[in-house]
């Protein structure tokens, strides 16, 4: 994330508005409707003291950490499909799916399964549906597969002929509803994933609804159709929320029908496709879904998709950001949404925005101190849906690109770097499974320096999980044990003391990366690499290629002779020192200033 200025009084105002509005509220409602004002009050003050600090990494893990921890505690009770959705996005966000809460929920789902052929809701119809599937799939979808064809099996039924999916009946001629039809189309995906049929006329009628009802300006609305009983006016508006999630309903079906056929290029420029960022969420290639195509050739084009999502995306870019009446009634819900729009499109911008970046920060700022948030949704599914979008769920279904294997393997082997959201994971014979925290970071460090070879992948695991998802500011004042750590012969060890290093917020440490750039190991010069974009939060790096063992990234093919890879790889170690030994010496701290080596700098 990039660093912007801190308002000291502005931060200590923002927990006072707060804890004020928590003391006066006394209804949810009223909580919301106070804390809203307060967000509001906040933002003034902003911009008359300076802008609030960019949303970063030791935040948001603490952020995600609260509202686990939130929605634990509800146990994923609750009517109206929140505890199901709650679940989900505990499960998403790395939560462990074998707790008794999460046993005890699928157990009540599949109370709705009769003879595990046919699937009763109890009163939310097809959103019901909809996260019920998402749940079981997520849970386990080879032991549910015969629970999960039968929720399928409802979902398809109550398709309305136009393609949309609506209530539990189609009241009126023509009826459909924007958000419930994501949600169905959510499912399915889900159910895709898991070897289930869904079949192409299913993707194709969803596909033209959308194309169909899409306004002139390229957006969604809520109801589009010219609704007789309970008529709103605003369910005809194009609103943010509705665009976000045709765009990705759109996103969801081209994928289903055409695989992985490459986007048009005015929907997705090249600058806005994603590079590495010290905020992109890890996944394991072990674990990436197996692509999935319809058993049936599609009658239609992707371009006649692509033509729509030129138009919704465009109309997306010119809005993102607006604190409209409806981004504020829906903050939470509109934000995951964006997160699935831009995790299907694969990209770090949407329009001129850095979409994570600013949700990440909004989403900072509006969250209540139990770790929760509240929008016009009601705090538990808006908690599960702002858990959603800062542990960038959707990035975890949608498979990640074909990675360089590591050299000798180690904690993330055929990944880039240690993760930064590892998920508690512990590396046991090449498979990730569940671990605990072993310790301090300080014990850990300690063991690490002291443990055989064979011990050293589970410390390792342990060192990221405590520094990232437990206590981070540990790792001030062990520079020293962390620089021992850094020349170990060992190269997982290195590793792990440049990861840690990269998160020390020493920008000393910088000097020591620098020369783990020139590592004789490639994995270890990578490591670094990463490290320093993270200490320095540069997620661009210093101009080369952040990672040098990407063959896409360094201009490599498959082909490429070992001797072209290995002076491909010496320049860019010799250039990549060079230009960040220049950034030290702009940044270093001051008392390192005074000395005949600043003198040479200033006199060039």
């Amino acid at each position: 994330m990039s660093q912007k200025p801190i308002s000291t009084s502005l931060g200590h105002l923002s927990v006072a508005c707060v804890m004020l509005v928590s003391s006066l509220c006394g209804s949810l409602e009223h909580v919301a409707w106070a804390l809203a004002r307060a967000v509001a009050c906040i933002m003034l003050v902003s911009s008359l003291c300076g802008p609030v600090q960019a949303a970063d990494k030791v935040k948001i893990g603490t952020a995600i950490l609260k509202a686990q921890q939130y929605l634990l505690q509800t146990r994923f009770g609750g009517g109206s499909g929140g505890g199901a959705i709650a679940a989900l996005a505990y499960m998403k966000s790395g939560g462990d799916k074998h707790l008794p809460e999460i046993d005890q929920l699928a157990a009540e789902i599949l109370r709705k399964i009769e003879s595990k052929t046919r699937y009763r809701p109890t009163s939310n119809h097809n959103y019901e549906a909809s996260v019920d599937l998402m749940v079981l799939e997520a849970i386990d979808a080879e032991a549910y597969r015969i629970e999960l064809e039968a929720i399928v099996g409802y979902l398809i039924q109550s398709q309305q002929p136009n393609g949309a999916w609506f209530y539990d009946r189609q009241i009126e001629p023509d009826c459909g509803d924007t958000s419930i039809t994501q949600y169905a189309l959510m499912g399915l995906w889900a159910a895709a994933r898991a070897g289930i049929d869904v079949p192409t006329e299913v993707w194709e009628k969803a596909a033209r609804w959308h194309i169909d009802k899409q306004k002139d300006e390229g957006g969604f609305v809520y109801h589009p159709f010219d609704r007789k009983l309970y008529n709103n006016p605003e369910h005809h508006k194009t609103t943010d929320t509705m665009t976000a999630a045709g765009t990705s309903s759109l996103l969801i079906i081209r994928r289903m029908l055409f695989d992985d056929a490459e986007l048009a290029p005015d929907i997705r420029p090249a600058e806005a496709k994603r590079r590495f960022g010290v905020l992109e969420r890890f996944t394991d290639e072990k674990q990436s879904v197996q692509k999935r195509t319809v058993k049936t050739p599609p009658s239609m084009k992707p371009a006649v998709i692509d033509k729509a999502l030129k138009e919704s995306t465009r109309w997306i870019g010119a809005h993102f950001g607006e604190k409209n009446h409806n981004h504020e009634q829906w903050f939470a819900y509109h934000l995951y949404t964006i997160e699935r729009v831009a995790a299907l499109l694969d990209v770090v911008k949407i329009g001129s925005h850095d979409w994570y970046e600013e949700g990440a920060d909004e989403l900072l700022l509006r969250q209540a101190q139990d770790g929760s948030w509240i929008d016009h949704g009601g705090q538990q599914a808006s908690t599960a849906m702002a858990l959603m979008f800062l542990s960038k769920a959707t990035t975890t279904i949608v498979a990640p690109k074909k990675r360089i294997a590591l050299v000798g393997g180690g904690l993330q082997a055929g990944g880039r770097g240690l993760p930064d959201q590892l998920g508690a994971v512990e590396v046991k014979d090449g498979n990730v499974g569940a671990r605990k925290i072993i310790g301090p970071v300080d014990n850990l460090l300690i063991e690490l320096e002291r443990s055989s070879d064979a011990k050293v992948a589970d410390i390792q695991a342990a060192v990221v999980e405590a520094v990232q998802l437990d206590h981070p500011e540990e790792l001030i004042g062990k520079s020293d044990r962390l620089h021992k750590l850094a020349t170990d012969s060992r190269v997982e060890v290195r590793r792990t003391a440049f990861w840690a290093l990269g998160r020390s917020a020493d920008i000393s440490a910088a000097k020591l990366l620098i020369q783990g750039l020139t590592d004789s190991d490639p994995s270890v010069v990578r490591e670094a690499s990463l490290a320093l974009c993270n200490l320095s939060r540069r997620p661009d790096g210093c101009g080369l290629p952040i990672d040098p063992l990407d063959d896409a990234q360094m201009g490599l093919t498959d082909e490429t002779p070992t001797d072209e890879r290995k002076a491909a790889l010496d320049k860019w170690k010799t250039e990549s020192k060079k230009r960040w030994y220049d950034w030290y010496m702009k940044n270093r701290p001051y008392d390192e200033r005074d000395d005949r080596t600043s003198l040479k700098q200033s006199n060039k």
